[in-house]
């Protein structure tokens, strides 16, 4: 189970990690679909190393990770969104986000991004938050366009997935252009 809820959303909760979290994560960063446009993911993580990992993330440099769970009784997660690292010398972030396959196409994503980013730029002061998309990743090319990020560039041939070399593509997102979770998610 989860920790508690930290951000309310509409029809998720972002909730802490916690111990007995890490054999989600573990199993998340692992799956095939999951890892497959997410670079930090592509060499077998068990569970030790994800312990690892995740300790030395916190304590080497801010960010924040949170488990993305449903709002039903007894939901267990269904992916992670992260602002890390967080330079907040620059008011600087990136964001990333991941959903185990089953529940792609609902919405999460969006909805978990956005409160996020919310939460990172009202109550953490952020000035910028960035995101990176492999190229051939055309949801989280959308993801991050629903998000009113700005295209900023182009990194040619700096990816690598299905045996090719992909492009990677950059956003950016300026606190004076966020417009809200309200704003994004229709409400």
């Amino acid at each position: 189970m989860s920790g508690p809820t930290f951000i309310e959303c509409d029809r998720i909760n972002l909730q802490t990690v916690e111990e007995e979290d890490i054999e989600f994560l573990q199993r998340g960063v692992n799956h095939p679909d999951v890892r497959h446009y997410i670079e930090a993911f592509r060499t077998p993580v068990n569970r030790e190393q994800y312990r690892e990992t995740f300790e030395s993330i916190d304590s080497d440099e801010e960010g924040v990770t949170l488990l993305v769970v449903p709002d039903e009784d007894e939901s267990e997660p269904i992916g992670s969104v992260q602002l890390y690292p967080i330079n907040n010398a620059r008011g600087f972030a990136n964001l990333g986000v991941w959903l185990m396959p089953e529940v792609w196409g609902n919405g999460y994503a969006t909805e978990a991004s956005a409160y996020l980013l919310d939460y990172g730029f009202q109550q953490m002061g952020l000035h910028r938050i960035s995101a990176v998309s492999d190229s051939p990743n055309e949801a989280s090319t959308s993801l991050c366009e629903r998000l009113g990020f700005a295209h900023e560039g182009t990194s040619r041939e700096l990816g690598f997935s299905d045996g090719e070399y992909t492009d990677l593509e950059r956003y950016g997102l300026l606190s004076d252009e966020w417009e809200g979770p309200e704003e994004i998610l229709g409400q």
